[in-house]
């Protein structure tokens, strides 16, 4: 459920580019003030095709947006399934309460600084509900997120997502069945008057540790790696 005050916001600004086009736009705003400007050309570029009240539009909808996330929520992806892929592709993501359930089923607690992974990552949901499981069980302490997807918007919902609740992480936009990787946003937290702030780092094709990762998890495990390779052949 999308809050009414965000709906509205995301109307206005969708009246005369499209309610895709903004929600991508809109992404590019909210990483660039949670980067604290550095992606400052792609910022450049949303604010060269926006009026100077629908820039100020942005930026009301990513304060409304800040505060509805707090707690590990998945506003974006609300507002990305039903304004934008109305479940093209089968962009349908796992309903919150499902990736709650989910994060408590495992055998083993969750600890700070142990890693999670979702190599279809969607929104970050599944990071987030994680996250949250092990943040109440460890008085706020924070696991390490990797995630990736093809779609590039997925990505970014992700890194927005853990961005504004203060979790590390390495989030590719990569092709996980071929294992071909274009970008990966790199999450880190830095200690700044007494609050543990994300700070941003982008690497470009090839320069990334969760394909790494991934590769000596399918050595380890040889059965993944045959049915990873037979995903792919069939891609």
């Amino acid at each position: 459920m999308i809050p009414k005050e965000i709906m509205k916001l995301y109307e206005k600004l969708a009246f005369s580019r499209g309610y895709e086009e903004a929600f991508r736009d809109f992404l590019d705003v909210c990483l660039y003030y949670l980067s604290v400007g550095m992606l400052a050309e792609d910022y450049r570029r949303v604010e060269k095709r926006y009026k100077p009240y629908e820039m100020e539009l942005f930026v009301q909808m990513f304060y409304r947006v800040s505060e509805y996330s707090e707690g590990f929520c998945d506003v974006l992806g609300d507002m990305f399934m039903e304004c934008v892929s109305h479940g093209n592709n089968g962009q349908f993501f796992t309903p919150i309460h499902v990736a709650d359930l989910m994060a408590c089923m495992g055998e083993n607690r969750l600890k700070p600084k142990q890693s999670v992974c979702d190599s279809c990552c969607g929104s970050g949901r599944m990071l987030l509900s994680a996250v949250k499981k092990c943040a109440e069980e460890n008085d706020g302490g924070r696991l390490f997120c990797y995630g990736s997807d093809i779609d590039l918007i997925c990505v970014k919902m992700t890194v927005v997502n853990l961005m504004m609740n203060s979790v590390p992480g390495e989030v590719a936009w990569m092709n996980t069945l071929t294992m071909q990787h274009w970008r990966s946003y790199h999450i880190d937290l830095q200690l700044i008057a007494g609050v543990w702030l994300p700070i941003l780092k982008i690497t470009e094709a090839g320069d990334t540790s969760f394909v790494r990762k991934l590769e000596n998890a399918m050595e380890d495990n040889s059965e993944l790696k045959r049915s990873i390779q037979s995903n792919a052949r069939a891609t």
